[in-house]
């Protein structure tokens, strides 16, 4: 396994900039023989976006005659913002920002398409022997988060139905970065952590924590990443929408017909080692999708209410497919 990593370099890896979104970090322009505006797209590094990492590398835009200019960002909340302002036509956006986004009324800002599902884990000390071995056992300890991410909303959901109240039988503490968590945790201040990936097998490869239990079996199947869409543009733009979608769509069927390449691919825009990347697919702790899944997402709204993250759950009005249904009939196949 590899050696612990600083802090410096950490942040240089990931991009992560202290208290804002990396929004300076912007990819390459992906230029076209053909003229048009740029479509900006924000993304993190992560995994859950690998359909459009695969989807820059292999060229999808240009076949498509856009010119696409990745944007990355530390979190996915400002994607969100970015998405809402028009600053962003499309953001690669995990299901938290991006359902409670849509239980805002009025916003111009539609859900229209799935990348991920599952794909988070709780980490405990990778050296400390620990007693953690299911969500009740959370109770009293000290855990460390990112307030608001998809997989803090899973775990601190879940342990509330378990009888658990991460607000009253546990200490959460919040971070704004990931490598503040891996220290706390390797110094004994945090019990446990909730990481998504590649960074909870990031975090068990260079030896700061191992996951302990995955979200897919905290919650069977729940909404992770989406890809989200400024309204105002996506219906004044409804052929370049539309094309953005087909480049999803094939970034994603070459992701899960083209292993090694996915690996390439993901670990350059990630940041990280093709050893961990290969862990993260290779032991499937990554899940992929391009469902929408209103139920599920309907029940993610439900648990940020409960939470006191979302004031409504009213969201299926900013649930869109048509985009993804109009690009499958074009690529002549009904599902992905």
């Amino acid at each position: 396994m590899s050696a612990h990593v600083t802090r410096r370099k950490f942040l240089k890896l990931t991009g992560l900039v202290a208290g804002t979104a990396a929004a300076a970090s912007v990819g390459p322009f992906i230029r076209t023989t053909r003229a048009q505006s740029p479509v900006n797209v924000g993304y993190l590094k992560a995994t859950h976006h690998s359909p459009l990492f695969n989807a820059l590398d292999q060229g999808y835009f240009q076949d498509e005659g856009l010119e696409v200019k990745p944007v990355l960002f530390a979190g996915s909340g400002p994607i969100g913002e970015g998405v809402i302002t028009g600053a962003l036509q499309a953001g690669y956006i995990g299901s938290a920002p991006s359902i409670f986004i849509c239980s805002r009324p009025g916003v111009p800002f539609n859900i229209v398409s799935g990348t991920a599902t599952e794909s988070s884990a709780v980490v405990v000390p990778f050296a400390r022997p620990t007693t953690i071995k299911q969500l009740t056992d959370l109770r009293g300890k000290n855990i460390g988060t990112i307030r608001a991410a998809t997989a803090d909303i899973v775990v601190r959901y879940k342990m509330l139905e378990a009888g658990v109240d991460p607000f009253k039988h546990a200490t959460v503490r919040n971070f704004s970065h990931i490598q503040d968590i891996l220290v706390g945790l390797e110094k004994g201040d945090l019990d446990a952590a909730i990481l998504w990936e590649p960074w909870g097998t990031h975090a068990e490869y260079t030896k700061y924590a191992k996951p302990i239990m995955w979200s897919g079996e905290i919650w069977p199947f729940h909404v992770c990443c989406r890809v989200a869409y400024n309204t105002k543009w996506a219906d004044a733009n409804r052929d370049a929408a539309v094309k953005v979608m087909k480049t999803h769509i094939r970034g994603y069927r070459f992701m899960r017909a083209n292993f090694e390449e996915n690996v390439k691919s993901s670990a350059k825009w990630c940041g990280i080692t093709e050893k961990e990347i290969r862990i993260v697919f290779g032991q499937d702790r990554q899940k992929n999708t391009i469902n929408i899944d209103p139920l599920g997402s309907q029940e993610f709204a439900e648990a940020g209410v409960a939470l006191g993250v979302a004031e409504t759950a009213n969201i299926q009005h900013n649930l869109n497919d048509a985009y993804q249904r109009a690009a499958l009939a074009e690529l002549g196949k009904k599902k992905a």
